[in-house]
């Protein structure tokens, strides 16, 4: 997929290097390599400039990341999509306050994770679904800061399909990335950091943008995608063919597809998500290998029980605020 170039060395100029205790590459490799961030021994990603990793030298990002506008939408009176009493969700017993709460408290986690190192223009959008303002004053008082800007809006449709179509209208003022999210994922703090370099990273390869997902699912698992693997800026990352509705896609991806993004809550699918999928058959849709966030659903949210402890912390860390 990527072009792969040989360039013959400089015997010289590699030896120098070595005598200035400047990292260069060894004989067999492509080409000579001054890293000019501390000289870092490693792969590395400086947000919004350029990355470097063994296999390919330095990577000038092409692809800026201008703002990321983040759409969180929940209902607090609404427990699972389609449910019956027989359903349960993987944690025993939780209260949906409680969970939009512990989700939306490791959200914030990770984009302030993110912006420790980082400066970009964060906007966090709360749509309120069938929602009260007793419980929509407790979420802007947990998430309060002065790192990201905050809003709230009311779904003027109530329901799943609704508080979407919500998301939709709001995202029509977003300047870049946008950021579906859905109120029951858990987020490792490095999420935000990971996706937004990664996004970057590979939309820059393949001089185009991509779509983005921060879950690794069961279901990944069940399908024979025709696939690739890329590299992000810790992850590895694989195209895949379909995406629950928590995805990353830029205004330029919303403007060329939205009568299929806005077809989700416009009329009923099978899956709910099928004109996604339709699209993904268009453009490059990736998903990390090992979770970034799992839907805390009715099901294991990841194919490893590392989710377990994020949610003990993040849960405790909701219970002593």
């Amino acid at each position: 997929m990527f072009p792969r170039k040989n360039t013959k060395q400089n015997r010289f100029i590699r030896l120098l290097l070595k005598l200035l205790n400047v990292y260069a590459y060894e004989k067999e490799t492509l080409n000579i390599v001054n890293p000019n961030y501390k000289n870092q021994n490693g792969n590395f990603i400086k947000f919004n400039d350029k990355s470097f990793n063994f296999s390919q030298g330095y990577l000038n990002l092409s692809r800026k990341i201008d703002k990321l506008d983040i759409y969180f939408r929940y209902a607090p009176a609404v427990d699972l999509y389609k449910s019956t009493k027989g359903w349960k969700r993987i944690i025993p017993n939780i209260n949906k306050e409680d969970l939009i709460c512990v989700s939306l408290l490791s959200l914030k986690d990770s984009i302030l994770y993110f912006l420790k190192n980082n400066k970009l223009e964060i906007s966090l959008n709360l749509i309120s679904d069938n929602s009260n303002s007793l419980f929509d004053n407790k979420l802007m008082n947990l998430i309060k800061n002065d790192n990201f800007s905050i809003s709230i809006h009311k779904s003027k449709i109530p329901g799943n399909r609704g508080s979407y179509l919500e998301c939709c209208d709001q995202a029509e003022k977003a300047n870049d990335l946008i950021f579906f999210v859905e109120d029951d994922y858990l987020f490792e703090k490095q999420c935000i950091d990971e996706i937004l370099n990664t996004y970057s990273r590979i939309s820059s390869i393949l001089e185009n943008d991509i779509i983005a997902c921060p879950s690794d699912y069961n279901f990944f698992y069940d399908s024979l995608y025709k696939t690739s693997l890329l590299i992000g800026k810790e992850y590895r990352w694989r195209i895949v063919g379909e995406t629950l509705l928590t995805f990353m896609f830029s205004k330029k991806i919303f403007d060329k597809y939205r009568k299929l993004i806005r077809l989700v809550g416009e009329k009923e699918n099978n899956p709910f998500e099928k004109p996604l999928h339709e699209i993904y058959n268009k453009e490059i849709c990736i998903a990390p290998i090992s979770s970034l966030s799992y839907h805390i659903s009715r099901s294991v949210p990841a194919i490893s029980e590392d989710w377990k402890q994020l949610w003990t912390n993040c849960y405790k860390k909701y219970k002593n605020l």
